[in-house]
Formats: C-alpha cells, sequence, structure tokens
C-alpha cells in the first residue's frame, strides 16, 4: 500500500462512514475503508485480509470478507452473482451434435498439423486448437486462453465454420461477436476475416463468417444513460435477454465484474458463452479479475469421463493425454471440470519469436531475473533494444510520427481513407507508457510535432493527422471508450475537423465527438486489445503499480520490434520482483 496514496482517500472513508459510528469505533474501520477505496480506484476489486486487517467484525453496509479477502459489498454481490450464473450455464443440458459429424468436419477444416524445426524440436502444434474446437464446439460455456498469437480466433473460426456445416441454417444474427473496445472488436473482425480465408472450408461457410459483424459489449447490450433506478444502463438483460444462440467475447481478461455480471445476466435460456483471452495480460481497467479466476477454476479440474470420452471421439486420438495437468484450486470457488483449454503453441513464433522469449521472461509466475531479461534483449537486437536511458525514445518517436504524418498527408474532408488504410496507418507504432504523466507529456509533443511552424490555433484544437482516444461512451455515434481514429482536415499543419475512425461509414465531426485526447501514447492498460508493429515502452523509474502482468501486457502488444525505456535496471528490477 502506497501510504501516500492510502493517506488521499481517509477523508472519504470518514465522509462514507459518516456519524453511524462515534470517535473511536469509526476510526478502526477508516484505514481500512481508505485502503478499499484506494484499490477501488485502480481497479482493483479486493484485497487480502494480511494487507487490509479487521481487527473486529466490520460493518457490514462498508465491509464484506469471503475466502480471505476484503471488498466493497457492491462487489462481493456482484461476484456472488456472477458465479452463480457461471455455474448454472456451465451445468446445463443441451443437445449435442454428433460426435462422427464433428469429427469429419474438425478434420477437413482443421486438420492436424505439427511443425518440427530442423533439429526435430516441435515448433508448432495445433492440438491444442483441435481439442477446443471438439470442447467448445456445442458447450454452454468455454474458455479459450493462450498467450499472443496462439490461434485463439482461429480456433473460435474453425467451431463457427463447423456448427455453419452441420447446421446449415445458422445465420450471422444468431451468433454475437464481441469485444470490450472498439479497437478490440475491429482487430477481432480482421482475424475473424484472416481465420476464413486461410481454413479448409466452403464459399458459404466463408461468407457465413464474414458476415459476423463484432460489436463493444457495450453496444450489443445496448448501453444508454438510462440510471439503473429507471431500468438502465443497460437495455439488454433479464427482462429483454440477446437473441443470439452463441455470445462469443474476445479479449475477455479486459471485461470488468460489473460489464461480465450484466452479460450474464443478458443470456438467453438457449444462449451459449464461448470467452476469449489471455489470462496473463493486465485485468480490466476497472475491477476485474473474472477471466482469472474462471482459468484457475477450469484449470484446477479433471474433466469428467463423458466429457474425455466425447473429445477423443471427436478428435481420433486419446484427449486426455492432450489435457494439461490439472493444478490445485485455491479453494475461492469450485472447480468447473472442462471448462477451460489453454493454447501454447504459437504462430507468432515463426514470424517473431523473440517477442514470445521475452513476453516469457516477464510472465507472471516465470522465475526470471533481470539479467536474464537484458540478455534476450541483448540476443536479439535490433528486434529487442533495451535503453538504460531515455533520450533516444524522442527521436524513436519523432521519427515514427513523421510517418504517420506523411501516410496520411494526402486524406482530407473529401478525400477520406477506407479501413485498410486507416487500419495500416494506427497499426504501424504506439508509445506505451506506464502512468498518466507519461502519456501527458508524449501527446503535447506529437501534436506540438504536428503543427509544425503553424500557430496552434487554441489547446483544444487537434492538428491534421493527429491520433484520437475516445475516453467516453457515445452509442449514437457508434464509438465508445478506447476507440482510436485520426483526425483529418484540409492539409497537414491545418486544424482538423473530422476524426475517422476504422469500422464506421462515416467521419465524425470534432465538435461533436464525446471525450477525447491524443493518442500519440497510451496507457498500458490501454493498449490491451491491440496490436503494433512496433512498439516503444516508456518505463517510470518508480512505480507501485509496476508488475510483471504490466510488462508482459506491453511486450505482446509487439509483432515486431520493440524498444524499451528505463532508467538504469531499477525499474526492470522493481517489475520482476528483485527490490
Amino acid at each position: 500500500m502506497n501510504e501516500t496514496a492510502y493517506e488521499t482517500f481517509v477523508p472519504l472513508a470518514r465522509l462514507t462512514l459518516g456519524d453511524s459510528y462515534g470517535g473511536t469505533c469509526r476510526e478502526r474501520w477508516v484505514r481500512p475503508l481508505a485502503q478499499l477505496l484506494e484499490a477501488a480506484s485502480r481497479g482493483v476489486g479486493h484485497l487480502p485480509l494480511s494487507v487490509c486487517p479487521l481487527d473486529a467484525e466490520p460493518p457490514t453496509e462498508f465491509f464484506a470478507i469471503a475466502d480471505g479477502r476484503v471488498m466493497l459489498p457492491r462487489n462481493a454481490g456482484y461476484w456472488r452473482e456472477a458465479r452463480e450464473r457461471i455455474e448454472a450455464l456451465h451445468s446445463r443440458t443441451t443437445e449435442l451434435l454428433p460426435d462422427d459429424a464433428i469429427a469429419c468436419a474438425l478434420d477437413s477444416i482443421l486438420p492436424p498439423l505439427q511443425q518440427r524445426s530442423p533439429n526435430g524440436n516441435v515448433i508448432f502444434d495445433n492440438g491444442g486448437q483441435r481439442l477446443a474446437v471438439a470442447a467448445f464446439v456445442d458447450a454452454t460455456m468455454g474458455v479459450l486462453t493462450g498467450g499472443p498469437g496462439t490461434g485463439k480466433t482461429t480456433s473460435a473460426a474453425a467451431l463457427l465454420a463447423i456448427r455453419k456445416r452441420l447446421i446449415p441454417n445458422l445465420s450471422p444474427e444468431q451468433v454475437l461477436l464481441c469485444a470490450p473496445t472498439g479497437k478490440a472488436a475491429c482487430r477481432l473482425g480482421e482475424s475473424m476475416k484472416a481465420a476464413a480465408a486461410r481454413l479448409c472450408i466452403s464459399a458459404d461457410e466463408r461468407h457465413f463468417l464474414c458476415g459476423l459483424v463484432p460489436q463493444t459489449l457495450h453496444r450489443a447490450l445496448q448501453w444508454g444513460p438510462k440510471p439503473p433506478e429507471k431500468g438502465g444502463p443497460f437495455g439488454r438483460g433479464l427482462a429483454r435477454p440477446l437473441t443470439q444462440e452463441l455470445v462469443l467475447v474476445d479479449e475477455a481478461s479486459m471485461v470488468d465484474l460489473y460489464l461480465m455480471t450484466h452479460l450474464l445476466r443478458a443470456l438467453s435460456p438457449r444462449s451459449s458463452l464461448l470467452l476469449l483471452g489471455d489470462s496473463d495480460q493486465l485485468e480490466s481497467v476497472d475491477t476485474g479479475g473474472v477471466l482469472a479466476e474462471l482459468v484457475q477454476r477450469g484449470s484446477g479440474s479433471i474433466p469428467l469421463p463423458a466429457q474425455v470420452n466425447h473429445w477423443t471421439a471427436r478428435l481420433g486420438t486419446d484427449a486426455q493425454s492432450m489435457l494439461d495437468q490439472a493444478t490445485p484450486s485455491d479453494g475461492r470457488a469450485s472447480p468447473l471440470p472442462g471448462l477451460v483449454v489453454r493454447l501454447h503453441h504459437s504462430y507468432r513464433a515463426k514470424q517473431s519469436p523473440w517477442i514470445l522469449e521475452l513476453a516469457g521472461i516477464a510472465k507472471p509466475g516465470a522465475r526470471s531475473s533481470v539479467e536474464d531479461f537484458v540478455a534476450c534483449c541483448h540476443r536479439h537486437e535490433p528486434k529487442l533494444r533495451l535503453h538504460k536511458y531515455h533520450r533516444a525514445l524522442l527521436s524513436v518517436c519523432r521519427e515514427s510520427w513523421s510517418k504517420a504524418q506523411a501516410a496520411s498527408s494526402s486524406w482530407t474532408g473529401e478525400h477520406l481513407p477506407g479501413d485498410a488504410e486507416l487500419n495500416a496507418l494506427l497499426r504501424q507504432f504506439q508509445l506505451l507508457c506506464g502512468d498518466n504523466a507519461q502519456v501527458a507529456r508524449a501527446n503535447r509533443l506529437g501534436v506540438s510535432d504536428l503543427w509544425g511552424d503553424v500557430p496552434q490555433p487554441d489547446n483544444l484544437a487537434l492538428p491534421h493527422g493527429c491520433p484520437v482516444l475516445v475516453t467516453q461512451n457515445r452509442l449514437t455515434l457508434g464509438v465508445f471508450n478506447g476507440d482510436v481514429g485520426v483526425a483529418i482536415g484540409p492539409a497537414p499543419g491545418q486544424p482538423a475537423q473530422v476524426v475517422a475512425f476504422p469500422g464506421l461509414e462515416s467521419p465524425i465531426a470534432i465538435a461533436q465527438l464525446p471525450a477525447h485526447q491524443p493518442a500519440f501514447a497510451l496507457t498500458i492498460h490501454k493498449s490491451q486489445g491491440s496490436e503494433w508493429e512496433s512498439v516503444a515502452i516508456d518505463l517510470p523509474s518508480e512505480s507501485e503499480l509496476l508488475d510483471r502482468n504490466l510488462l508482459y501486457t506491453a511486450i505482446s502488444r509487439s509483432s515486431g520490434t520493440l524498444d524499451i525505456y528505463a532508467d538504469g535496471e531499477r525499474a526492470l528490477a522493481e517489475i520482476l520482483g528483485e527490490r
């Protein structure tokens, strides 16, 4: 606990407690409540009792204790409801598709593939993908997890193609693809189309996959400004459930507890749910941990014999031998047999193995040192570059920003870019930062560079070519918190008039745009669900928020080259747990 951060929440804790408790009695609850409020401000929904000790029976209107953790009662209620709904969904019986038909379709659409290096080591095996499809193609609920590039979306595409082959009248309207942000939804759509082009499927099945249009979760649940006491904020829920038979959520680690609970409420009695995500990434900005708990509960259980028999029949090989060794449950919630399949082999290993090697060193739970991290960077220079000083950061950023400006120089309000051009520009380079102060500094520099010698009209004006991050949901315009577009004006060095977003037919006038900011730099939290060809990471010299999850998430956002800037090795020592 950062004492400075804790102290700032003490007045709020006293105000929250009010006059219900007098003097000494009230003061005994101030510190733990301030700790919980401070944690909640960082998206942490609970604290261990060892960190937030309660020396007596706490007032239940302010504290909830469960499984050795202290949390706010509101979060405890959402956890309880989410778990109950997940368990009911997982245990629901449904009509299974024929094993022999699935086996035939699986061998046709996603045939077994194994690749070895010249020395005989297996560098890729799609057995995990095939197992995931066999397990989840007709399951009421499944969780597919794995690191970057392990083929989660390809597996989902194969699953959907098989469902279409075995259920010919299945339409795109019966499947809901969604993600927490517009950026992640857009990337899901691109990945689904790319998978459709790779898989051995019919023209009708390819048309079906390409007809699926991913949405943000907020759009799918019809988020609006109506308060809870008037039936809001979601239009879809218990009274008006979703109509789709299958709901697939990508980047599920980003889905916070509140949003996941509302999604579970909105499922119809016949809906199935498939979650895709990397449980080693950062959790959501708000109270999270749902995917991580599901992976733990699923991994901590042995699938039932009936489940394994079905999977074996569909795979044509012993499914039991393909399953990960079950890990012991932490006791917080009961195991969920057959819920989780984890993918290990990565397609990206063939294109950029250096990224995966460094991500593996930084990964939560890895027993690696600063020396291991530094040695990996040196081995793979110039693809990986570790800078002990920040002096070179500005020049690297300015070079990349200049290339982006040149690429957008011909765009105008009359000659707008298409989605492919927008995505190509936005995918080139991104600066990721550990905190908001770093982001603000970088954004000021980026905006200043784009104005060039032209005096900036005012502090709120955006220059032509400026990347723009939306920070507020606006359903009527089709943009949501986390969406990124490009500001477009008459010419470089001129004030922008509109912002073009991938996936939107028309640009949005800046005067209509909800709360937004330049996106030359993003926090690592905001980067989840995205991928860039080149990434620079600006690590703060000292921060209590630095940890392996944060560094792993940042590293895995790159698909090509990576520059890491840190003052000496102090920041790395903080992250890797050596200080």
